[in-house]
């Protein structure tokens, strides 16, 4: 007796509307691409949180467009952290690395219903969670972060790709906890790598008693009177309730390592705090103090911020120098402030008057008057801070001086 032949049981046919062909397969690559270009930007905001945090990030990101696009106002406020010191972001990583693990694992015709089902509910997480962070950023901080809106976007086009892949009911076919323990491991260990993999960018290795003694040891001097005018260059608001008189030498290197570092947590206290720069270059062309020239391109540097001041450009050309202080050599902070839209004449007939000399000259003298025997040294209302202190010393002693 023969037996009429049947066809090989195909495991998606039945019930299913995800089929094993060409186009699925297109759309579950689209998917690939999207989780791991997730992943990516996920780890560089991660990375970037921690430059930020650590005053490594210099004075603007390269997503820093406008005054409403700013990634490192974002980075610096808590709602980019979610708790001792991690960024949210890092998550991110995890999560979009375990969707991008999962949905390789699409491919395989036996795994793809359940594996289309847990991608839908990844996607679908992510973009939920991102609806409330863009929120924040446009009802809360005003300000918005460039690669967070992309992240955003990959959410939401992820979600969409799944959704054209029509990831079956639950009520029509049971889970398959087997796949489904798989795939919960699958993201744990993603997420466990993630914030492991993105800690180690942490280059921050002050323990918060180690702050604490820092911030001990400023304040355990008393304040010191300091003249402060409001014609000065500075940075910040007029009315800010912190007030810090830096003196810097645009060619030190600590100097600019500091400036980084303030800068990050002013970016922690958004209209808290204001700077206004005196100059104390360690050059002995401008600055009686020093007997040998260890910063030759200083005096030059310092009258051409004190010009650029006269134009409004104070703070463009303060953080250029800075930025580009491995550049520098004779003509450079002249050359490096006309690219930033100065008018050249103008700067060139300012930098060689007298005048100019002689603001330099005016700071360097009240910085002997104050006893400054080095670069940076800063006077936060008062407070004698001498060096490039960590940004979280800086946070601490903001939110030390906030609370008083």
């Amino acid at each position: 007796m023969s037996r009429v032949p049947t066809k090989p049981h195909n495991p998606l046919k039945s019930g299913t509307t995800i089929q094993d062909n060409e186009n699925a397969k297109f759309k579950i690559f689209i998917l690939n691409l999207l989780s791991l270009g997730g992943f990516s930007v996920a780890l560089f905001l991660s990375h970037h949180f921690y430059q930020v945090r650590n005053g490594t990030s210099g004075f603007k990101s390269f997503c820093n467009i406008a005054g409403q696009m700013n990634c490192d106002v974002v980075a610096a406020s808590p709602y980019a952290e979610l708790f001792r010191g991690l960024p949210i972001s890092s998550l991110g990583a995890g999560w979009y690395l375990g969707l991008f693990l999962i949905s390789v694992v699409a491919h395989n015709v036996f795994w793809r219903r359940e594996a289309i089902r847990a991608c839908f509910i990844m996607t679908a997480f992510a973009a939920l969670t991102s609806i409330p962070y863009f929120l924040i950023m446009a009802l809360t901080l005003k300000t918005f972060c460039l690669l967070c809106l992309v992240l955003d976007g990959i959410a939401l086009a992820s979600l969409f790709t799944v959704l054209i892949l029509k990831p079956e009911r639950f009520s029509k076919h049971k889970l398959d906890l087997s796949k489904w323990k798989i795939f919960l491991l699958i993201v744990a260990g993603s997420l466990f790598a993630a914030v492991l993999g993105c800690k180690s960018m942490d280059t921050g290795t002050l323990t918060h008693s180690e702050t604490k003694e820092y911030l001990n040891s400023i304040l355990n001097s008393s304040p010191v009177a300091v003249k402060t005018n409001p014609d000065f260059p500075s940075i910040g608001p007029a009315n800010a309730p912190i007030t810090i008189v830096e003196f810097s030498d645009f060619q030190c290197p600590f100097c600019r390592i500091g400036a980084y570092a303030v800068h990050s947590a002013m970016n922690s206290h958004p209209g808290q705090v204001r700077i206004e720069f005196r100059n104390f270059p360690l050059d002995q062309a401008c600055n009686p103090e020093v007997h040998q020239s260890a910063h030759p391109v200083a005096c030059e540097a310092a009258r051409v911020a004190m010009c650029a001041h006269k134009q409004g450009k104070f703070e463009a050309v303060h953080d250029e120098l800075f930025d580009k202080q491995a550049t520098f050599a004779p003509g450079r902070p002249l050359k490096l402030a006309e690219e930033m839209g100065l008018n050249g004449p103008a700067l060139e007939a300012c930098v060689s008057a007298p005048e100019a000399a002689q603001i330099v000259n005016r700071d360097v003298l009240e910085a002997v008057s104050l006893g400054i025997k080095s670069t940076p040294t800063f006077f936060v209302n008062g407070y004698r801070v001498e060096g490039a202190y960590p940004v979280p010393v800086w946070n601490m002693l903001f939110d030390h001086l906030l609370s008083k």
